[in-house]
């Protein structure tokens, strides 16, 4: 199947801020949310503009996203990512950088310039 994981700016949404239904597909790469979820910045957010970094994949590839919630960002596609073996995420804010893994070895760098307090999803 396909999923994603990733990390993610560490919000309180509050349903009834929305209405029925409107949260039902709720994903913090669905541009209808992002006024609302850059509504929730904290201090402990620092400058970085990376709010969300998402990583699914399907049975050929991996697709690597990030958004600073104003505007769409590039895609990066990973060939060697494909469903049927272990994958793993290091988020290392020392460095600040998101890398993947398959099998315990370090495929790519995914995005650097990340700060502050993050979440996994």
């Amino acid at each position: 199947g396909v999923g994603s994981i990733g990390v993610v700016r560490p919000v309180q949404v509050k349903l009834s801020d929305f209405g029925e239904g409107e949260l039902n597909n709720y994903h913090p790469s669905n541009y209808s949310v992002w006024e609302y979820l850059l509504g929730q910045r904290t201090d402990r957010w620092t400058a970085s503009n990376v709010h969300c970094c998402s990583l699914s994949r399907s049975l050929r590839q991996g697709r690597f996203f990030w958004y600073d919630w104003t505007s769409n960002q590039p895609r990066m596609i990973i060939d060697s990512l494909q469903s049927n073996a272990p994958i793993g995420l290091l988020l290392d804010l020392d460095e600040g950088t998101l890398s993947a893994y398959k099998n315990g070895r370090r495929l790519a760098t995914l995005k650097d310039g990340l700060s502050g307090e993050y979440c996994w999803f």
